[in-house]
């Protein structure tokens, strides 16, 4: 079954974005190992108790969550159109294996379904540490599954065989509207994520990178081993040196599944070093961002008309430092606007950022709209459209606006 009108080898070349709440990548939020229990991360000024309990007096365990449960989460999400108005995300149950897994056969399958029930049955609680409000979501409501004759019935049989045919997952309320909290969301490489095969590897390239954002090989962002293996919930051995093996040992260890691996940033590295009294390791990392071409006239327009606009450089910076991908959805609508992508694309991408992705998807609506009905640009429709984007970045902000 197709997904998205593009054919599974379209699919596989293309790399996959995914879009989730900012906090899952801000603190150790989905634990390395299997959880018997809820468990407590703290994020900024929000305390989350992750899994393991139900708001209301039931009578069974509600699933523990962990990065298998994460892993599952960013498969579901992948499916997503960019500014869906509906909760239901439709797809195949082979399709979302192969993203979750790369692989859709028997006995693992069966696995990748358990853990995508728990999702169901299982709640995120995030409490304001300021005000103590709370509030609790679980991120699947329903899942859509039909069940159909799958063979001709063994002579011994004394029930039908039949197949379940997983249509798709409807989110809940409350996660899609987080979902819909554009300035809380930040982007995933997910075929990145899931080629990470160890557990501890994929908890830590999650929260780790925003860490390290800032930092370079001369001055790396430094964490204990046993800092680090507590704040996942991994186990944690006694000896420095058990602790060591952790990440160095077997043919293709953790050091190895994590050094090098891409972000939107660029590639995160890693490194361990002695504590300065020997008595543990540290994980030393940094984010080698890739070397900026020289600057397009646009992109130095681009400052200048935000600076026009009476913000602070900062908040340039800021804004700058979180850039996205490009969404297939964007890339469409550039595509029937008659406007060149490739050239551009990092303008684009920057342009998003500064303006946020409702204002910067209108003016891509715009000039989809001026194509369609035939309104010819003054020069052609890319300029027009760079145009219109240093008039929207350089608009003066209003007293109290926030943009």
């Amino acid at each position: 079954m197709e997904q998205n009108g593009a054919s599974p080898a379209t699919q596989q070349s293309r790399p996959l974005f995914v879009a989730a709440p900012r906090d899952y990548f801000l603190g150790p939020v989905f634990a390395a190992a299997p959880q018997t229990g809820p468990r407590e991360v703290t994020v900024g000024d929000k305390k989350y108790l992750v899994g393991g309990f139900c708001p209301l007096p039931v009578k069974f365990n509600p699933p523990a969550l962990d990065v298998r449960h994460a892993r599952a989460v960013f498969s579901l999400l992948s499916f997503r159109k960019p500014h869906d108005e509906t909760r239901l995300i439709r797809f195949s149950f082979n399709e979302f294996c192969k993203r979750y897994a790369n692989s859709n056969g028997g006995r693992y399958s069966r696995e990748i379904a358990r853990i995508l029930g728990d999702l169901m049955y299982s709640f995120i609680r995030v409490t304001d540490t300021a005000t103590r409000i709370s509030h609790e979501y679980r991120i699947i409501e329903h899942v859509d599954i039909e069940r159909h004759p799958r063979r001709k019935d063994a002579k011994l049989a004394s029930s039908p065989q039949l197949e379940m045919w997983f249509n798709g997952c409807t989110l809940s309320p409350d996660f899609f509207g987080l979902l819909n909290r554009i300035a809380e969301l930040q982007y995933l490489k997910l075929d990145v994520f899931t080629s990470i095969r160890s557990p501890l590897a994929q908890a830590i390239y999650l929260y780790i990178p925003s860490r390290a954002h800032h930092h370079t090989a001369e001055n790396p962002f430094e964490i204990t081993l046993t800092n680090l293996l507590q704040q996942v919930s991994a186990a944690t051995p006694k000896h420095k040196s058990r602790r060591k093996e952790i990440f160095t040992k077997n043919a293709n260890p953790i050091l190895g599944q994590l050094d090098g691996a891409e972000t939107l940033a660029g590639r995160f590295r890693v490194r361990l070093a002695e504590t300065a009294d020997a008595s543990d390791w540290k994980l030393q990392t940094w984010v080698d961002k890739p070397v900026e071409p020289k600057k397009a006239a646009a992109d130095s327009k681009l400052v200048t008309a935000y600076l026009q606009s009476g913000r602070p450089r900062d908040g340039l910076e800021r804004a700058l430092a979180e850039i996205a991908p490009l969404s297939g959805y964007e890339i469409d609508l550039l595509s029937e606007a008659k406007v060149e992508v490739a050239k551009n694309r990092r303008f684009f991408e920057k342009a998003k950022a500064i303006l946020k992705e409702p204002s910067f998807v209108t003016l891509l609506g715009e000039a989809k709209g001026d194509e369609l009905e035939g309104r010819k640009a003054r020069t052609n429709p890319t300029a027009r459209l760079i145009h219109r984007i240093m008039e929207a970045v350089a608009l003066p902000v209003r007293p109290g606006s926030k943009r």
